[in-house]
């Protein structure tokens, strides 16, 4: 018995040859071979393969005996007309032909890859993993997987004491939050692409900051919506550029109040007011993304938008900045009828959001473990922004322009005339540093000499050195620049040596 059960623990060696027949197999399925296409000779194959030819020789003979290949005598080895053991696939679907026009717009964007691995990334908007409370809210979610109705499919508007918690902290800043008027969603990028596709069709306008958040950026141009810029200034949206876009009609008004992204910007309390009034008197809807409205390291944070005007303002939020990214949970609170609306769009596609996650992340706030969470991060993260700020002013070259924000995770430099954010993000990251260049936060993608830095990763050691690495950078892209630029004094010499010339030849 022990040598029989031992036997059957063994683990079972395909030989070569049937691996080799399998892959052959596997790529005919595919439609890598056609029927009736001619396959390599098996001194070719055994070459490529890297094996003995009488393996390829018994590889083949299987496939023969199996149906799939066929010989002719001085035609070589084929791949059979209608193989007895599976039906021979035709070519894969050509993916160009049959794919959809919004498929077609998102493939146009830059390619999403994975996290590059370097050194030192002050790209992400992520907070670092170190920084987790993980073993606090898998404790928690052990807890609340024990209970079986959270396994079954939940409301499309989400868990209904968590749309309750959130609306307890949303009443205290200011905003009229219902629970029966929040939206649980994955995340806020979830909800602002609903958003768009229950308000945008192709061609209309929608308003947006310049810069703005580059994923809410994509996301429009891939709704195909005609976006008009907005820049600006030192409180908030550029007033005057404001009114000419509400006189376009738009759709909606996208806007970051709390910490721009990218420029860390926070609106002023009058700004804010102003920008309501306006839209408001357009009739027009304003979407306010509070993503990391959290993040607060100093001073007071104005009332949103939400709280100004309650009939007029979808307010978006999100919890996976501040705590886990991988926890997608984001929420749309609104005026009842529009997120009503959005949760009938949302049922076609999702049917419901994870109830055993809300339901774990819902004891993590009524327990007080994400407000001592962000007590913890705001600290780290004011000292983070305050040694960004440092390093940028001591290490970028002159005319580098940069302030300080209040909280939030980004910085927005302007770099010196001449100096290409893009070139800049490409050095840096040739050093081992990655950081955002500015064009990725505009509607048309041009460069400019701008860059975002993120200070949601790494330690503070390493965003110094991050930081000192990429100021080098800058500061020989400076130089280049400097002597590409003619003195004003050259350029007159020149041009009375030219007109010298001139009277001479004349």
């Amino acid at each position: 018995m022990a040598r029989n059960a031992l036997d059957a623990a063994a683990p079972i060696r395909v030989p070569l040859y049937r691996t080799i027949a399998d892959a052959i197999i596997r790529d005919i399925r595919r439609g890598r071979h056609l029927e009736g296409e001619r396959l390599p000779a098996s001194r070719d194959l055994a070459r490529a393969l890297e094996v003995n030819r009488a393996t390829v020789h018994q590889a083949l003979q299987l496939l023969k005996g199996e149906g799939w290949i066929e010989t002719n005598k001085g035609g070589g080895t084929r791949v059979a007309r209608r193989s007895s053991a599976f039906p021979v696939l035709g070519p894969a679907p050509a993916w160009d032909r049959i794919a959809s026009s919004l498929l077609t717009r998102i493939l146009s964007e830059p390619p999403v890859t994975e996290p590059v691995s370097v050194p030192y990334d002050l790209s992400r908007l992520a907070p670092d993993e170190r920084d987790f409370p993980a073993a606090a809210f898998a404790a928690l979610l052990a807890d609340v997987a024990r209970d079986g109705s959270l396994l079954a499919y939940g409301s499309p508007f989400g868990y209904r004491p968590l749309r309750e918690t959130l609306a307890e902290r949303l009443v205290k800043r200011g905003i009229p939050a219902d629970p029966d008027a929040l939206l649980i969603v994955n995340g806020a990028q979830q909800g602002l692409d609903l958003i768009t596709r229950a308000l945008v069709d192709p061609g209309d306008p929608v308003v947006v900051e310049t810069p703005s958040y580059a994923g809410a950026l994509s996301l429009f141009r891939a709704h195909r919506a005609r976006l008009v810029g907005v820049p600006l200034d030192g409180a908030g949206l550029a007033l005057a550029a404001f009114e000419r876009a509400l006189l376009e009609k738009p759709k909606f008004a996208y806007t970051i109040p709390d910490f721009q992204n990218p420029t860390g910007l926070l609106f002023s309390p009058a700004r804010r007011a102003e920008i309501v009034e306006r839209a408001a008197a357009a009739g027009v809807l304003l979407v306010e993304d509070a993503f990391d409205a959290d993040l607060l390291v100093e001073g007071a944070l104005p009332q949103p938008l939400a709280a100004l005007a309650p009939a007029h303002v979808v307010h978006l939020g999100t919890i996976s900045k501040a705590l886990f990214p991988g926890v997608r949970v984001g929420w749309i609170s609104g005026p009842k009828e529009f997120v009503h609306r959005l949760a009938a769009l949302k049922r076609v596609g999702e049917l419901t959001s994870p109830p055993v996650l809300q339901a774990a992340l819902n004891l993590f706030l009524v327990r007080g473990d994400y407000d001592r969470h962000l007590a913890k991060m705001r600290g780290r993260l004011k000292h983070r922004l305050a040694l960004a700020h440092r390093t940028l002013v001591n290490r970028f070259p002159i005319g580098t322009r940069v302030e300080r924000p209040s909280g939030g995770y980004v910085l927005w430099a302007e770099l010196p005339p001449g100096v290409s954010g893009r070139a800049l993000a490409a050095a840096a990251r040739e050093k081992g540093v990655l950081l955002s260049a500015g064009a990725e936060f505009l509607a048309d993608q041009s460069d400019v000499p701008a860059i975002r830095i993120s200070v949601a990763r790494g330690s503070a050691s390493d965003l110094e050195k991050a930081l000192e690495i990429a100021g080098a950078a800058a500061r020989d892209l400076a130089r280049q620049a400097a002597r590409r630029q003619k003195s004003p004094a050259r350029e007159v010499r020149e041009a009375a040596q030219a007109a010298e010339a001139a009277l001479i030849q004349i």
